[in-house]
């Protein structure tokens, strides 16, 4: 019985230092694009972002490894998809789906919109 106890109480500590030892990842950093127009499937947008030299120095899925070019994305929100719409957006790589393009098809690497960090207006 002692060593039920034992046992118990182990498990329970090493789960309270797995819990307090996570850290919380780093939110992407704000990225200024271009919205070019309309992937090859629907629903996906091509973006262009602008060439910053600052956004090299980040970590895990978040789009500061692709300096500047174009990625698509399936997740533009429905008042900024029209062609030339410049926004600052915060973006992290999805690995996890890509548009099916039927066609050969200049395929670009695929990114989730975190958060419209802001649009540019008057364009």
């Amino acid at each position: 019985m002692k060593s039920i106890l034992y046992i118990a109480l182990f498990y329970l500590c090493l789960s309270v230092l797995v819990v307090s030892c996570t850290e919380k990842e780093p939110e992407p950093a704000c990225l200024q694009a271009e919205v070019v127009g309309p992937d090859c499937q629907n629903g996906w947008y091509i973006l262009k972002l602008a060439n910053e030299d600052s956004q090299t120095n980040h970590t895990g899925d978040f789009v500061g490894q692709i300096q500047a070019g174009y990625v698509t994305t399936d997740n533009l929100p429905e008042a900024y998809r029209h062609e030339g719409q410049r926004l600052t957006l915060a973006l992290e790589l999805n690995g996890s789906y890509s548009p099916i393009c039927t066609a050969v098809h200049m395929m670009y690497p695929a990114v989730r919109i975190k958060r419209v960090c802001a649009a540019a207006t008057g364009d």
